[in-house]
């Protein structure tokens, strides 16, 4: 990449590269630079594997890529060797207490899954809120069931979706992981920071887990560079990454982050 090929913004330039290093896929989100998907794009792709294409908002004039986006993001995958996973919205629930805000989830995923389609994801990565499990866990399992049999396989095969670990549990899906042959995300930092047994849980779930969230926090604060990883997460996450072949995204939200994070990831590894 040459000057004349940033966006318009004049954003730094990384200085360490992860891209055809590891013995994983190195990935890291599509908003280290304030700007939108196609220009993070381009800045990253010579430094990574793959970008994590963030649909984190489903509403709104600009929340999702236009045809001419995904058209363009399907171009700098060919020409520069680039793969992509998407992470699927934040504002949607398919576990909502409310029968109409799970169908409209349900809609708007059947809406992204052809969108972007030509874009032929690594995976796709799932948020299932539970944050009324506790109460009516039974009603809440059943929702989630509901939910993901409108998707799975008619729109998108089981193991494509990965259901990311997020504060609770996700053994308490464990019935509906196996039915319907889902993936996994493992986010350490979730994991971690809620006092959960990772490293256990990957032992048990390796085979299902295609994609790892890594990255540095302290107490509740998350989505750090992992020069704030703890030490002995850091060793750990490292002895798992040593045979890991799918793919480990640097879930960082900016240029300083992503640049601690590559300083210190081949010392873990």
């Amino acid at each position: 990449m040459t000057a004349s090929d940033c966006p318009s913004q004049n954003y730094p330039f990384l200085t360490e590269t992860g891209k055809n290093r590891f013995p994983f896929r190195l990935a890291t989100t599509s908003f280290i630079y304030p700007d939108h998907i196609v220009p993070n794009v381009r800045m990253l792709e010579p430094f990574v594997d793959e970008v994590e294409l963030l649909f984190f908002e489903s509403t709104g004039p600009d929340s999702l890529p236009g045809p001419a986006e995904i058209e363009e993001l399907t171009q700098l995958a060919a020409d520069h060797q680039i793969s992509y996973n998407i992470h699927l919205p934040l504002d949607i629930s398919l576990t909502a207490d409310s029968p109409a805000m799970r169908n409209t989830a349900v809609e708007k995923l059947k809406f992204i899954f052809d969108l972007a389609a030509p874009l032929a994801p690594t995976t796709w990565t799932l948020h299932l809120p539970a944050e009324d499990a506790a109460n009516n866990f039974h009603c809440w399992h059943e929702r989630v069931g509901q939910s993901l049999n409108r998707l799975c396989p008619a729109y998108i095969p089981g193991a494509h979706l990965c259901v990311e670990t997020l504060s609770y549990p996700l053994e308490w899906i464990d019935d509906i992981i196996a039915a319907m042959d889902l993936s996994i995300c493992l986010d350490i930092g979730h994991m971690a920071v809620h006092e959960m047994n990772w490293a256990a849980f990957y032992r048990k779930y390796g085979e299902r887990i295609p994609i790892i969230h890594l990255y540095g926090f302290e107490k509740m604060h998350e989505h750090l560079g992992l020069d704030r990883m703890p030490a002995d997460i850091r060793r750990s996450t490292g002895a798992i990454l040593k045979d890991f072949t799918g793919t480990v995204c640097l879930e960082v939200f900016s240029y300083a982050h992503l640049e601690a994070s590559l300083k210190i990831l081949p010392t873990m590894i």
